[in-house]
């Protein structure tokens, strides 16, 4: 069976290593991780840095591709909610290839919202997605039927 959790200790020096490589602040991010294990083998792990109280997504990486979508799928939804429960308003992240799987999930272009950032940001370089709306809405399935 597949979790997501904080992470184990045996798994923060790989997940260390490979922050270095990907130019990310560990210390920054290391209370935001969240892995996804399935019987304590690492399949994949994601987390975020907070910014003047909004949610910034650092990293995330799968490593079982043949579960790729569902794992990155239940991690951001995961980092979502542990915002959330932390009093984060905001959760944004950088525009990617897979832009519509963020879209999808019901981030939006920064030029629609409706709050003041109080952060200097290329705007057009992230998504963001508003907490409260995502949770007061029902969730959304690609399922048909």
């Amino acid at each position: 069976m597949i979790s997501i959790c904080k992470m184990y200790e045996k798994s923060e020096i790989r997940i260390k290593s490979i922050l270095d490589e990907e130019n990310v602040d560990y210390s920054k991010i290391k209370q935001n991780i969240l892995c996804a294990y399935e019987n304590e083998k690492l399949l994949g792990f994601a987390g975020y840095e907070i910014k003047n109280n909004i949610a910034f997504l650092s990293t995330i990486n799968i490593f079982d591709k043949t579960l790729e979508m569902v794992l990155k799928d239940g991690l951001i939804k995961s980092l979502l909610n542990m915002a959330d429960l932390n009093g984060i308003n905001i959760f944004m992240v950088k525009k990617y290839d897979q832009i519509n799987f963020y879209r999808n999930i019901g981030f939006k272009e920064l030029d629609n919202r409706d709050f003041l950032l109080g952060i200097d940001i290329n705007k057009n370089e992230y998504l963001y997605l508003k907490l409260a709306d995502f949770f007061k809405n029902p969730c959304k399935s690609n399922k048909k039927g």
